[in-house]
């Protein structure tokens, strides 16, 4: 009796929740990493690189693994970043867009990831409680993205604050662990 009187009460606003719930993806973020030859860089200085603690840690753990990050959604959409060629290059716009999110704040914007192997981009936009996300090659697309076709789709943003959040706290702990530091995630 309840459905039928808010189908009556507000037929089209039903329907919208049904269609709204059908387009919504699920997300996953998983961080992996390897282990490999450490490369000591003797020449890194935080003071000079003039980046956050958080930032720092991450190109000193370059030294040590490398790694990848992989966004998937509903096991039929799937971007990979390189941990530092995407992940870290692009540190701060991936920052703003969780800030964006947490905020709920109407916001359009496009994350470049330009880096030599990678050239392409995540278009999203903060709707209220909703994130529509837009994955799209561009010419010089590397091998790692080649093969995925340009797609969008709408998420939570409780979601991919959430998703991000782990990524953030997986990677504080591996400074402590790799790097014996301690060090706050955003």
């Amino acid at each position: 009796m309840a459905i039928s009187f808010w189908a009556m009460v507000n037929p089209k606003g039903r329907l919208q929740s049904i269609l709204m719930y059908l387009l919504i993806k699920k997300m996953q973020i998983k961080l992996t990493v390897n282990e490999k030859n450490v490369e000591l860089d003797e020449f890194l200085d935080e003071e000079e690189m003039e980046l956050s603690p958080f930032h720092f840690s991450l190109i000193e753990l370059s030294q040590y693994v490398n790694g990848y990050i992989d966004i998937v959604f509903n096991d039929d959409d799937k971007i990979t970043l390189d941990l530092f060629s995407d992940f870290s290059v692009c540190l701060d716009d991936i920052v703003d867009s969780i800030n964006a999110a947490k905020l709920s704040s109407i916001k359009k914007e496009t994350i470049w990831f330009c880096e030599q192997g990678s050239d392409f981009y995540i278009d999203y936009e903060v709707k209220e409680d909703v994130m529509v996300l837009s994955f799209r090659k561009g010419k010089g697309v590397g091998m790692i993205n080649k093969n995925v076709s340009d797609f969008t789709v709408e998420i939570y943003n409780s979601e991919y604050i959430q998703h991000w959040m782990k990524i953030f706290d997986e990677l504080a702990t591996l400074f402590e662990r790799k790097l014996n530091k301690k060090c706050v995630t955003i």
